[in-house]
């Protein structure tokens, strides 16, 4: 027979288990959701305890979904010259987007920043933004793929801004964040977008795929 002992251990273990992670219960919750809305087996809950995140499949992207501010998710459709998703969220005034891409062997990553910055800075009146880059950006690469980075100051939708543009590629796919917001807020904008360019960064190239033979 089992002892009374061993039987209310076992039912402690269960309820602390069931109890444990309410943090990572609310962010699954909120991926789900996003998966519910976008109907689509190429994403996959990613969350941990810290932030809701859904993944591309195909890519490796994985996207916050933020607890307050707007948020949308969108893959490129079928007629679209190459694969990719987009994904992007507000919070107050500052704007976040990540992009990620198939172009294959047939576009280096100075060519695809060069028209990144120019579609997403080049109509903006940017100057070069002279504060320091994030201690995330400072850090050790610790294997992660080669990236790029510029920082404006510029107008954006006539307000003075700030705007920072990333890309890393791996594999073909070619991984892009776009961040702006108030240029009185550049130092804290810049230490977030950091940490984010970090997670995003080490997550795609995790999971990105090889290329299909």
């Amino acid at each position: 027979m089992v002892s009374l002992r061993f039987l209310l251990a076992g039912l402690l273990v269960i309820f602390v288990s069931s109890c444990a992670n309410p943090e990572l219960d609310a962010n699954r919750s909120r991926a789900r959701e996003v998966l519910r809305r976008v109907a689509s087996d190429t994403f996959v809950d990613a969350s941990t305890r810290e932030l809701a995140l859904v993944r591309h499949k195909p890519s490796g992207l994985e996207c916050v979904a933020p607890i307050t501010g707007g948020f949308s998710l969108e893959v490129f459709p079928p007629t679209a010259t190459h694969p990719g998703v987009y994904c992007a969220r507000s919070e107050g005034e500052v704007v976040s987007s990540f992009v990620a891409v198939f172009y294959g062997a047939t576009v280096d990553i100075d060519t695809a920043f060069s028209q990144a910055l120019a579609a997403s800075a080049g109509q903006a009146s940017p100057q070069p933004w002279t504060g320091e880059p994030s201690t995330a950006d400072k850090a050790s690469p610790d294997g992660l793929p080669h990236f790029r980075i510029s920082r404006f100051q510029a107008n954006v939708n006539g307000a003075p801004s700030y705007l920072r543009v990333a890309m890393a590629e791996a594999k073909g796919w070619f991984l892009q964040q776009v961040v702006s917001g108030p240029i009185a807020d550049a130092v804290q904008i810049e230490t977030d977008a950091g940490a984010d360019w970090r997670r995003a960064l080490a997550a795609f190239a995790e999971h990105v795929p090889d290329p299909p033979p």
